[in-house]
């Protein structure tokens, strides 16, 4: 077997996981029909993945990944203050309105039994997300943002942005280039220093 065939049928078995997962939820994704969606016997699956929690932890992992580099785009590391913000907000956005089977996957995830605290420290694991994590830490020691918990800098930021993504899939609400540099602007003011 072929490092390509090995990697193929892997990525084949995630996708099928996770466009069965995005549809239909966890509990209406049973390996039976995973290993349907992807092509390969359970068998397979049980090669590569422990169980069905493990897949699920792996399908997080990977899609973690993909948000973490869908959020450094456009050299976002490189960018001056606020420049760089402004752009990784409007990244997440981005990435979540054109990605909505990872977006509806991260949600059920998150609001899971799945989700735990070892979910967070295994993705600073991750390079992009690692370098995420970095260039909060240096904008809070510099002033540019307030110091808060990374979860409450989150909520005000990029769960804004990934909340209006989700009403934007749902075909609840459009927003046009200027309103979403607005509402970018807005995210960055209420986590800045200055903020009363």
């Amino acid at each position: 077997m072929t490092t390509t065939t090995v990697t193929d049928k892997r990525r084949a078995i995630l996708r099928a996981t996770l466009d069965l997962v995005a549809e239909h939820g966890f509990h209406h994704a049973p390996v039976a029909a995973v290993a349907r969606g992807s092509g390969v016997s359970a068998g397979i699956i049980y090669h590569y993945f422990e169980d069905k929690d493990d897949l699920i932890r792996a399908l997080y992992r990977e899609v973690k990944g993909e948000v973490a580099a869908a959020f450094l785009a456009g050299d976002v590391l490189a960018l001056p203050w606020p420049a760089n913000i402004f752009r990784l907000w409007r990244n997440a956005f981005e990435f979540h309105a054109g990605h909505p089977k990872e977006t509806a996957f991260l949600e059920q995830y998150e609001s899971s039994p799945y989700a735990t605290a070892w979910d967070d420290g295994h993705l600073r694991m991750n390079e992009d997300t690692a370098a995420l994590i970095d260039l909060i830490g240096r904008g809070m020691e510099a002033g540019h943002i307030a110091p808060m918990p990374m979860e409450v800098l989150y909520e005000l930021t990029v769960g804004v942005a990934v909340r209006l993504a989700k009403r934007q899939i749902a075909g609840t609400i459009e927003l046009d280039e200027v309103q979403l540099n607005r509402i970018a602007a807005a995210c960055y003011r209420a986590v800045s220093p200055d903020s009363p």
